[in-house]
């Protein structure tokens, strides 16, 4: 939930009271008029108009149920609340029948304030029907380019893969796209090529997620397409992986004639660092989603404390991200996430291959990749291998003595 550019009205004629609201209020993200009657209260309206009001009971020339009345039958969709330091259960009643939406009793905590705006904010909030319900904040134009192609995937029902790096929220789109998919009432099972002893085939229809498909031996590349292509009913197939597209594709370890199969649509998430100048939105979105989640106001985030992110490699990408603006969050004061707030370290995601890293062992880890792949699908005979791979059994049997293969 957005504060930017909501207006809300407080009415009382006690100064202290409503410069005390005022100066919580606007802290909170608010923009705050002031009224210290009923009829000045009458001529903000006229002039205003206004996402939530606030009023005392007892005014100089009326009471605020007067006030909920007036409002119910001139601006029925503005929320209004009573704060009052006299309140019986004879005037809450009545101010609840007229239509406010709470009653509150003087002196009122800063925790309560903020829950009796939220509550207000939300009354009004138009209701997000199924397919709305399913997608990414579309106010961060990356979101909305992801939105685009979970609608189109969902509508199609095509196997897809989506690639990227860890932490980019592949599995989160595979959920995405499953509920807006007419299998949306079906089960969703996820299979992660990684363990040996996945089932790769599951009892449940509905949507398979499979995880780390590039960690699949040939062998078994071979048994879950000869299984697939015997299915009565196909159900939903996603595939993630945490390499490239290029690589996936490329990799002589991935079946081309799988990759047919299950390579119908793609889609391909950023990392982070691609993002910086979306990085606002991003952790703006971030932050009220997480101020929905707590029912909270949405903590902002100060210039400095941004450019620290913007600073940042974010090896864990967005899921990164979300955890260290929830710890900010929490920690913070005033609502304001500042410099300090944000702690890079302990994250628990491993940095990428940056500037200060060994590109020599990169690129060791990609040949062993390779090269166990070529010997895989030759049954290890290395001369076939050297062939598959594109260089001379000498520089392959160098190789896999140097990097230390053992077939």
């Amino acid at each position: 939930m957005s504060t930017d550019k909501k207006r809300i009205l407080v009415v009382d004629d006690e100064p202290d009271i409503l410069q005390l609201l005022d100066i919580s209020l606007t802290r909170m993200g608010f923009s705050v008029y002031k009224a210290e009657s009923l009829g000045a209260a009458k001529y903000q309206l006229s002039k205003y108009s206004f996402h939530l009001c606030l009023t005392d009971f007892k005014l100089p020339d009326g009471l605020g149920s007067d006030l909920v009345g007036y409002v119910q039958e001139n601006y029925p969709q503005m929320p209004i609340a009573v704060i009052t330091a006299f309140g019986t259960i004879n005037h809450a009643v009545d101010t609840l029948k007229r239509g406010a939406y709470d009653f509150i009793t003087k002196p009122i905590s800063l925790e309560t304030l903020r829950n009796l705006v939220i509550a207000g904010l939300q009354i009004n909030q138009p209701q997000k029907n199924d397919q709305q319900q399913h997608l990414l904040d579309a106010d961060v134009p990356y979101f909305n380019e992801l939105n685009k192609s979970i609608l189109k995937y969902a509508e199609s029902g095509v196997p897809t893969i989506i690639y990227g790096q860890l932490g980019s929220w592949k599995e989160e789109l595979a959920v995405l796209i499953h509920k807006n998919s007419r299998h949306h009432d079906s089960a969703i099972t996820f299979i992660d090529c990684n363990n040996d002893e996945a089932q790769l085939i599951p009892d449940a229809g509905g949507t398979w997620v499979y995880a780390n498909m590039e960690a699949l031996s040939t062998e078994k590349q071979a048994q879950l397409l000869k299984q697939l292509k015997t299915l009565d009913q196909e159900p939903q197939i996603f595939v993630t992986s945490n390499w490239s597209p290029e690589e996936f594709k490329n990799s002589l370890g991935i079946k081309k004639t799988l990759l047919r199969h299950l390579v119908v649509g793609e889609i391909e998430t950023r990392p982070l660092t691609t993002l910086n100048n979306q990085l606002a939105a991003i952790c703006e979105s971030r932050l009220e989603t997480l101020a929905e989640k707590w029912q909270k106001v949405p903590c902002k985030i100060h210039p400095t404390a941004l450019t620290k992110l913007r600073n940042y490699s974010f090896p864990g990408n967005l899921k990164e991200l979300d955890l260290i603006l929830s710890k900010a969050a929490i920690n913070c004061e005033n609502h304001l996430i500042r410099e300090k707030d944000i702690e890079l370290e302990n994250t628990g995601f491993k940095p990428h291959l940056d500037g200060s890293r060994n590109l020599e062992k990169y690129i060791e880890d990609i040949e062993i990749r390779e090269i166990n792949n070529a010997l895989a699908k030759t049954n290890n005979n290395k001369t076939k291998a050297a062939e598959l791979l594109g260089i001379s059994f000498r520089a392959l049997r160098y190789k896999i003595k140097k990097l230390g293969i053992e077939p």
